[in-house]
């Protein structure tokens, strides 16, 4: 093997958690190579088009009392609790070995209800203290300083090297990756310590995500890229798999290009006022939840109808009027798909509509009728009751806030079908509370390790904004720090 291609540690993925582990490696004192899938020049890690919060805490008893509560059982406590524990160390690891991002306080929990919610702070880069703000800068401007960080300690970053299979030796300890470059040719990387799978969900894989979530279809706003590679590979060498079935959640759009391929964005209704209903008309639940970007307005999207055999609010359909369409995009152009030049959204949606990704009519009949619903006319009697709610200020029978209530009577109509989504999948190889990836019976896998997205340490619900990129963050530290430990 040539010498050029072994390092203590091995990275498989660049992004957040894999930024982590490398610069924590080399902060150390260690080597590192990292094997990234895409070409420099089209880079889109989920980091890059993420909102770009990251998750701290300011108790690590508090936070872990609050995450285990948001796991719901699925994730033993002993790695709840060491997430938390360096979650509380993250805002100043941040600053002393990334620098440069100008974090701000922007949001707390999502669910305050739960005890040890108040320990939980989102923070973003940019200053800004609005969680929705593109004055914050967003997935770019915190990627953007990662990869300073990284270029500043010159680590090894081999583009366009997708990881194909783990290399073992005669008792299964990981011992490399291999690899194949731009030309086809197989590369093989060592690593005398550890492995370190930081290549992110299964996004991208239909059968996948067929075979493994709730419901189906399911499109992500997130890297393209993320086609389940890190899964095969665990799986391959003994890994035990969990929570296949979770992901971070929402309702999104979902259409197509000119090329006939798929783009997907979150939707961003707001402002007031919005209908959404199933697709036979009526409503289902309190649409402010989506408009705030609550992650759990995903699970108001899974009801199937066994009787009739088909899921009901797949899709969805957002009505909405002239005033919604005339107050700006319908996605936030500083996450997804326009952060990364895969699309660039317009500010007044016309060119939307001109493709028929935004149904447009002179009545909501008409342009549920043009968006395929299965009942236009019960859509448009659903929007009249909903118009007659907010006229009489009566209480909404979903409960909606009072100041949400604004009626959709500034025609023209229109509407856009919305599918269950977001922005990750979160199951893959178990992984211990040191980030080790572990076989089904619990024993680790030796040489092997998992950060991020893959496998990711969360339950049923999200705990709040950027906790994607807080456990992504704090075990690219962890898995490191145990590797050349051990």
């Amino acid at each position: 093997m040539k010498e050029s291609n072994v390092a203590d540690i091995v990275v498989v993925g660049y992004g957040a958690a894999g930024t982590a582990a490398a610069v924590t490696a080399r902060d150390a004192g260690a080597s590192v190579i990292v094997v990234e899938k895409n070409p420099h020049d089209r880079h889109t890690p989920n980091t890059r088009m993420s909102g770009g919060m990251v998750m701290v805490a300011t108790d690590a008893n508090a936070a872990t009392t609050y995450l285990d509560a948001c796991a719901s059982g699925m994730i033993p406590i002993e790695v709840t609790r060491a997430w938390a524990e360096r979650a509380e160390e993250l805002e100043l690891w941040l600053a002393e070995s990334i620098g440069g991002l100008n974090m701000t306080a922007a949001a707390g929990a999502e669910h305050t209800e739960f005890s040890g919610s108040e320990a939980i702070v989102s923070i973003q880069p940019g200053g800004s203290s609005d969680r929705l703000s593109s004055d914050a800068g967003g997935g770019p401007a915190l990627f953007a300083g990662l990869d300073a960080a990284m270029q500043r300690r010159d680590i090894d970053v081999r583009w366009e090297h997708p990881a194909q299979e783990l290399i073992t030796d005669d008792v299964n300890a990981v011992v490399g990756v291999r690899t194949v470059d731009a030309h086809g040719v197989n590369v093989d990387i060592y690593a005398e310590k550890a492995v370190i799978l930081t290549c992110g969900g299964y996004e991208y894989d239909e059968d996948l995500k067929r075979d493994n979530l709730r419901t189906y279809p399911v499109y992500f706003y997130g890297n393209p890229n993320n086609t389940g590679d890190g899964v095969r590979m665990a799986q391959a060498v003994g890994a035990s798999m969990w929570h296949m079935n979770q992901m971070i959640g929402r309702a999104i759009g979902h259409f197509e290009l000119d090329d006939g391929s798929d783009v997907n964005f979150l939707i961003s209704i707001g402002p007031p006022g919005y209908v959404i209903t199933d697709r036979f008309g009526q409503r289902f639940a309190n649409e402010e939840d989506q408009a705030l970007l609550r992650h759990d307005f995903y699970y108001d999207l899974l009801l199937y109808d066994p009787k009739r055999n088909l899921r009901p609010r797949v899709p969805c359909y957002w009505f909405f009027d002239e005033t919604r369409r005339r107050a700006g995009p319908l996605t936030l152009t500083h996450i997804g798909a326009p952060a990364v030049g895969i699309y660039d959204w317009t500010e007044d949606n016309e060119e939307e509509i001109l493709r028929g990704w935004i149904k447009k009519g002179d009545s909501i009949e008409d342009v549920a009728r043009a968006a395929g619903m299965d009942d236009p006319k019960t859509a448009a009697a659903t929007v009249e009751q909903y118009n007659q709610l907010c006229r009489t200020q009566e209480s909404d029978p979903f409960d909606r806030p009072p100041d949400t209530m604004i009626p959709i009577d500034q025609p023209p109509y229109y509407c856009v079908p919305l599918y269950p989504g977001g922005s990750n999948t979160t199951g893959g190889p178990q992984r211990n509370q040191h980030g080790q990836v572990i076989d089904p019976f619990g024993r680790p896998i030796q040489g092997l390790y998992a950060a991020g997205e893959l496998g990711q340490v969360s339950g049923l619900l999200y705990p709040g904004d950027g906790s994607n990129l807080s456990e992504a963050l704090c075990f690219g530290q962890i898995t490191v720090e145990h590797a050349l430990e051990n």
